[in-house]
């Protein structure tokens, strides 16, 4: 008897943690919590960036439940490794929403997986789906329902700014060796145009995959006109290879980083000192109240902030979701949840910002039918009708072993 009385202790447990994580509506029914997937890159060529990201998203999750949850309800995070590949990534997302039962997504880290993944699953499923970090500009013209959204800027802004650095810092003529993707497609082309209309020379633009042991065939072909920079577009993984191997291999030693390239791990790997002076550019907007908050709550949550991008910007896409739920009185419904995602994020309402208070603020007003307009930590979050929004471009250097930010520019 004992035995099954412990049994029945047990489930009644069970049954209260579950009413705990979902709440209840006032005629005691339960309801689900708001499930949040994550497509991360823990292992492959981003690598470098997955810890942090899945510390961003925590931490917007901590923040939205210290506010109080969302409809009563408390938020959580499922993620899932892409291994920065875009047929784990939809089988990825697959689970998430076959599965796990999300209610939107957020991801994936490359422009070339969380294309395929809106194409093969949200878009189909309609699914909502937030990337902090796909910057190509493939994403603007895509077909997709109105369900495929990002918090950072298309790289149609991140190219005009590269090429205009470029001659500003003396080089006449450059070669590129991008990622093979979407993402490395569009931001060598972007960064031709706006190189040659300043007066350069675009030497050579080489493809290349991610993952491969030796990118000396590459290197050849970039380097063949002597060049006076290479312009390095592509992930922190396949870069580190061939940064050594034109440092080592006396190819060239002058180079220009991107945003995929902005990675103190990276440059832990190739040695700082061999990098002095590289200068890069990254979508990314100047410190503000708002980015204060989210930079000063990481390092308490975190003991350190590192210098990687689109951090803010996955913690923005938690935090919208969440506020788009609680205006569309669901946490399951995307469709529903994708709809109130402009009401939340774009103007007119009151500003109001992340951070616990900044998000119980919120959603004190969103349940008494005010608007609200979040300012977030990685810039205003605006959606226009592609579902993109409209951000300053940073340009980094990496001086005396720090990657240190040099100024903010727009196209």
């Amino acid at each position: 008897m004992k035995f099954y009385r412990w049994i029945i202790i047990l489930l009644m447990l069970g049954i209260a943690m579950i009413a705990v994580a979902c709440g209840t509506d006032d005629d005691g029914k339960l309801r689900p919590a708001l499930k949040i997937g994550q497509l991360n890159s823990f292992t492959g060529d981003l690598s470098d960036f997955g810890g942090a990201h899945r510390n961003a998203s925590n931490l917007a999750v901590d923040h939205i439940n210290q506010a109080g949850g969302i409809m009563g309800r408390s938020v959580v995070v499922v993620a899932r490794d892409t291994q920065t590949n875009d047929v784990v990534g939809v089988d990825a997302a697959r689970a998430l929403v076959n599965i796990e039962n999300v209610a939107a997504i957020v991801g994936a880290l490359a422009s070339g997986v969380t294309i395929p993944v809106a194409q093969a699953v949200t878009v189909p499923n309609g699914v909502l789906q937030i990337s902090a970090s796909s910057t190509s500009s493939a994403i603007t013209g895509l077909e997709d329902d109105d369900f495929l959204f990002r918090t950072t800027v298309s790289d149609a802004a991140q190219g005009q700014v590269l090429g205009q650095l470029a001659m500003e810092l003396g080089f006449k003529t450059a070669s590129a060796l991008y990622i093979n993707n979407a993402y490395g497609q569009g931001l060598a082309e972007h960064f031709r145009t706006a190189f040659e209309a300043a007066g350069g020379t675009l030497l050579e633009a080489v493809a290349h995959e991610g993952s491969q042991p030796t990118y000396a065939s590459e290197l050849s072909k970039a380097t063949d006109g002597h060049p006076d920079v290479l312009v390095a577009m592509s992930y922190p993984e396949s870069a580190e290879v061939y940064l050594r191997e034109a440092l080592e291999g006396g190819y060239i030693d002058k180079f220009i980083f991107v945003d995929g390239t902005k990675s103190p791990d990276l440059n832990d790997a190739i040695g700082w000192e061999r990098l002095e002076g590289t200068y890069g550019t990254a979508p990314g907007t100047a410190v503000g109240d708002a980015q204060k908050i989210f930079n000063e709550t990481y390092k308490n949550s975190y003991a350190q902030l590192p210098p990687l991008p689109f951090m803010a910007e996955t913690y923005d896409a938690v935090v919208l979701i969440a506020l788009a739920a609680e205006k569309a009185g669901s946490t399951t419904d995307s469709a529903a949840i994708r709809d109130a995602l402009r009401d939340v994020a774009n103007a007119p309402g009151e500003i109001v910002g992340p951070g616990v208070e900044g998000i119980a603020r919120a959603l004190e007003l969103v349940r008494a039918g005010e608007d609200i307009n979040y300012e977030g930590a990685g810039g205003s979050q605006d959606f226009d009708e592609n579902g993109d929004v409209v951000a300053s471009i940073e340009i980094w250097k990496i001086e005396n072993g720090e990657i240190v930010t040099q100024r903010y520019a727009t196209p």
